[in-house]
């Protein structure tokens, strides 16, 4: 499959250019067209109560002749909203099957991407913006939604928060690259260049996910936008032969399926306590489009702070250390909201990828703030 959608840029791992709005280029006229219709009106059959009566009687479309990144990506994200709008459809028991209309082509288009067959975050946020002024910035206030579950504005902004947040890190994804060709070059003052752009972007990464609460409050997120998100738990895909009918188990839409984070963390060579948490984190690689992941794995873990520590100056350690304190500082409001938005809503400690999330973020908090360079 082409992955040129999903070469890092300008916009960082957003998928550039501007994510397909239809398929009418790559797909039979009817066919795109009703897809589109489909996507288009979800909230308001699921708010109506028809979207499985819809998506029950949506005919196995062929897409096999999708070769292009983006209509890929296009129809992979239709699919994957459609199979979690089925089995999470508001106001009825969760579903246990997925029909052969939704499971059949979204198997398929999950083996081009190299995924698993659920919506993930790449589908849910990478791909699921347009720019309302095309020469306008990539903030919220010139974002809309391209698809979504429920129609009020706290479903948009909490997507549409992430999505800025991914612009603005695109100059330290930039900057990985340049650091990693510096460190061969033993060039230093290219790598204090990057830390800046990397230390700069946190900082920008955090004034932005700072206006979550602006338009997102808790309470709707955590009973209106969240369930649509979870995990699927032993789920049949109808008519998907490499199943044999048997029930599959995947992990929901998350953060932590962001390669922001685990590539800045993996260049700045901070290593973390081998448990469950750092397994279910090298797990949710596998959601990422693949040439992030790549990106992530071809990352020397220890060759920037060895650098460092041999070079023993004090600029760059001083840097490094305050490129440290930004992520800390990003991870610290990261953990604030989600005690905010999910702990404080429940009982309940499980996160949508299904993870025991408050235990988890805290301790890689704590094992981040044991790893500044003396």
């Amino acid at each position: 499959m082409q992955q040129e959608c999903w070469q890092t840029g300008k916009t960082g791992f957003l998928i550039h250019p501007e994510p397909l709005q239809s398929l009418n280029e790559f797909l039979l006229d009817d066919i795109a067209k009703h897809l589109d219709s489909l996507i288009d009106n979800l909230a308001d059959l699921l708010e109506n109560g028809q979207i499985r009566t819809q998506l029950d009687n949506l005919p196995v479309y062929d897409v096999s002749g999708l070769t292009d990144c983006r209509a890929i990506e296009r129809a992979f994200q239709i699919y994957s909203y459609f199979a979690s709008a089925y089995v999470y459809a508001t106001g009825e028991t969760v579903a246990k099957h997925i029909p052969a209309g939704i499971a059949v082509p979204l198997v398929e288009i999950a083996d081009k991407v190299k995924r698993p067959p659920i919506l993930s975050y790449a589908p849910y946020t990478l791909a699921n913006w347009r720019k309302i002024d095309p020469d306008g910035e990539m903030v919220v206030e010139n974002l809309e939604l391209l698809h979504k579950f429920i129609h009020k504005k706290d479903a948009a902004w909490f997507t549409l928060i992430h999505v800025e947040i991914e612009a603005k890190a695109a100059p330290a994804i930039q900057a990985i690259a340049e650091i990693k060709e510096a460190i061969l070059q033993k060039n230093d003052d290219a790598i204090l260049e990057g830390l800046v752009k990397i230390h700069d972007s946190l900082i920008a990464m955090m004034q932005t996910l700072k206006r979550m609460p602006e338009h997102c409050h808790p309470t709707v997120y955590y009973n209106e936008v969240r369930p649509y998100i979870f995990s699927f738990e032993d789920v049949v895909y109808e008519g998907v032969e490499q199943y044999k009918n048997q029930p599959q188990s995947f992990i929901g839409e998350t953060g932590a399926q962001s390669s922001i984070i685990p590539a800045i963390v993996r260049l700045m060579g901070l290593a973390h306590e081998e448990n469950n948490m750092t397994q279910y984190l090298s797990i949710m690689q596998d959601y990422m489009p693949e040439p992030h992941r790549d990106l992530i794995r071809g990352i020397k873990s220890d060759a920037l702070r060895k650098t460092i520590q041999i070079v023993n100056q004090a600029p760059l350690i001083d840097l490094y250390n305050a490129t440290l304190q930004q992520l800390l500082a990003f991870r610290k409001l990261h953990i604030r909201y989600a005690a905010s938005y999910i702990a404080n809503q429940s009982s309940d400690s499980v996160g949508t990828g299904g993870t025991e999330f408050m235990v988890w973020l805290q301790q890689l908090i704590d094992e981040t703030e044991a790893q500044f360079l003396s």
